[in-house]
């Protein structure tokens, strides 16, 4: 009887004791279908790893201490792991067992490179969240119908870019990654918190990328550490496009070429971006009050010229994607 395809689980941790108590409570539905799990600690300093060395139990756990950064966290844990497919266990976001056997299928069965799910989002004691409508779901909406599918990968790399700022990905607590593919691909660690953005804009043009409509995930809404103003997001994000095309640009590939040169002509994303974050410090300036809510309306009126636009672009888009059925294969 073959064996099924292993999993191997990354555990990065961070002074997060009270998110993991439910997190490895849930752990333990599925964790002996687990071939390794692998536990990186920053070095948390509020009983943490105390709490995971008497709570999870696995005849193949293995922890690893080393200092604070978020994807260099992410990426020594992958690359210490062996399995066939790679599962991110982010603290406080669960995953249900029918879930991860359901994501491995659907990789199997479509030889996608990640399969990604779109997740159910919760406050931290548990209290559903309203659907935050990210691009998973959107592109379920707008290509699934109704049943798994995967994109080939030039319409990976297109629909990373068109949907910058938001992650393609959605959630990595969500989704299942091929290990050989993940391994030789690790997150980009220059973006601050937008890595999961970023990795699908780098390799998308190397990645075959599967997509299920079934829910059963969750993702855990709570306080960050540090948070960005709109102006910070604007400038991350203008300075990952610019980046990234740059990379696209002294690619060999024709089609890479082709793409960055398509995202090269496109002024609206980044005049919608910068116009949202014109408003936003309009409306929330301390001083000049009434005059800076007269000019917010008009941040606001240009702020959503160019969002219908946008729109209308990203619809044009759309239709010339579903042209090219062979970039899609559904289950």
């Amino acid at each position: 009887m073959p064996t099924q395809p292993t999993i191997s689980v990354v555990v990065p941790t961070y002074n997060c004791r009270p998110l993991l108590v439910e997190h490895l409570r849930a752990m333990q539905t599925w964790v002996d279908l687990i071939a390794e799990v692998i536990v990186v600690d920053s070095r948390s300093t509020d009983g943490t790893l105390d709490l995971i060395r008497s709570e999870l139990r696995h005849p193949r756990l293995r922890i690893i201490e080393r200092d604070r950064g978020l994807y260099q966290s992410w990426n020594e844990g992958i690359a210490a792991t062996a399995g066939d497919w790679v599962y991110i266990s982010t603290a406080g976001d669960t995953i249900t067992r029918e879930q991860l056997l359901h994501l491995r299928e659907v990789g199997e069965a479509l030889a996608a490179d990640v399969v990604v799910s779109p997740p159910r989002f919760v406050h931290e004691d548990g209290r559903a969240h309203r659907d935050l409508d990210w691009p998973p779901a959107q592109l379920n909406r707008r290509f699934g119908r109704g049943r798994p599918f995967v994109i080939a990968p030039t319409a990976t790399l297109f629909l990373a870019f068109q949907n910058c700022p938001k992650a393609l990905l959605g959630s990595s607590a969500s989704n299942l990654y091929r290990g050989t593919h993940l391994r030789a691909r690790p997150f980009p660690i220059e973006y601050g918190v937008a890595g999961d953005t970023a990795w699908i804009m780098r390799y998308g043009q190397e990645t075959r990328l599967g997509l299920t409509p079934r829910v059963g995930s969750t993702f855990c809404i709570h306080a960050k550490e540090t948070s960005l103003t709109p102006e910070q997001c604007v400038e991350l994000h203008q300075r990952m496009l610019t980046q990234e095309q740059a990379r696209l640009r002294a690619s060999d590939s024709p089609i890479s070429q082709r793409l960055h040169d398509f995202f090269a002509a496109q002024a609206l994303p980044d005049k919608t971006k910068e116009l949202w974050a014109k408003k936003r410090a309009l409306w929330h300036h301390p001083k000049g009050r009434f005059w800076n809510k007269i000019r917010w309306v008009g941040a606001t009126a240009r702020y959503l010229w160019h969002r219908s636009r946008l729109k209308f672009q990203s619809r044009r888009a759309d239709r010339a994607l579903r042209a090219e059925k062979h970039w899609f294969t559904h289950l």
